[in-house]
């Protein structure tokens, strides 16, 4: 049973704290739990430089961890009213519909898609990125926008790093980019800058719940784990080697699948190949 929290938030210094910030030692209450999440995915935007007037922004209800998903979507709706951009919150039809809009604080922006191909019960998280990709950029193509924006963790970029380089799979290197680029969209993660403890917290706290329809695994999870335990410095120097990464990897002559986007050697990569993603179609409707 998780210990309960007494003490006071150490950020506004008013509210009893709800959540123990592992990384920065602070107890949190729950509203500033959410402007610290808010103001990540703020720091991220303003680095990318992705809202603006002529910003159409795909927010896919993701297979692999919809809960973030729709935390994302809402954060993203509370920011774009300042830039007047575009936002298409698209949800499979294999979800609860209902109960998807039920969290949803954007009410009016939902399309239903109609995905031809789904996911196995069961993926590693890079070949389930590729898969959402895939979806999400024929999504975005129907509907004429420029940008896909997933759900992805500081925390899921190392471990996405760590497991590409143990196991020799340079070509999921791409899933550990912030920013990939395919066909003139771009597909960006806003939670770059945040633990996945800190995300997973306030999923939990706010009352989020929807279960994954697609199961995700990293073969070398609890190796990151065995050496980081609680140490927030690992989580912090592998995305600047990250970005490092970026800067080399972006000047190599590196073929990228014309389906989901990721590295590849060949035309479609092995994981649109494995899961048939060449023939996947997408049927976009109007949530009524």
């Amino acid at each position: 049973m998780a210990e309960k929290i007494t003490k006071m938030c150490s950020i506004c210094k008013k509210r009893p704290a709800v959540y123990y910030r592992t990384y920065s030692g602070e107890y949190i209450c729950a509203k500033c739990l959410n402007n610290v999440i808010e103001k990540g995915v703020k720091r991220e935007i303003s680095k990318t430089k992705i809202l603006n007037m002529d910003s159409k922004i795909v927010i896919p209800i993701t297979y692999f961890s919809p809960g973030s998903s729709i935390v994302l979507s809402n954060i993203l709706y509370r920011i774009e009213k300042q830039f007047k951009s575009k936002l298409a919150i698209i949800v499979p039809k294999d979800y609860d519909i209902e109960k998807i809009k039920s969290f949803l604080e954007d009410k009016t922006d939902i399309l239903i898609a109609d995905i031809s191909i789904k996911p196995p019960d069961k993926l590693s998280l890079m070949e389930c990125l590729r898969y959402e990709r895939a979806w999400s950029i024929k999504s975005a193509k129907a509907l004429g926008y420029n940008f896909i924006s997933l759900p992805i963790t500081r925390t899921d970029i190392s471990l996405i790093l760590l497991d590409s380089i143990l196991n020799g799979k340079s070509e999921f290197l791409s899933e550990s980019f912030e920013f990939l680029d395919m066909d003139n969209i771009k597909i960006f993660y806003p939670f770059s800058g945040i633990e996945g403890e800190i995300l997973a917290s306030y999923e939990f706290i706010s009352g989020v719940k929807i279960n994954p329809l697609c199961s995700t695994h990293i073969k070398s999870k609890s190796i990151f784990y065995s050496i980081a335990g609680s140490r927030p410095e690992l989580d912090f120097g592998s995305q600047r080697i990250v970005e490092r990464l970026n800067n080399i990897t972006n000047k190599l002559s590196k073929t990228k699948c014309k389906i989901c986007g990721g590295f590849s050697d060949h035309e479609i990569c092995n994981t649109c190949i494995k899961l048939n993603l060449r023939n996947i179609d997408v049927t976009l409707n109007i949530s009524s």
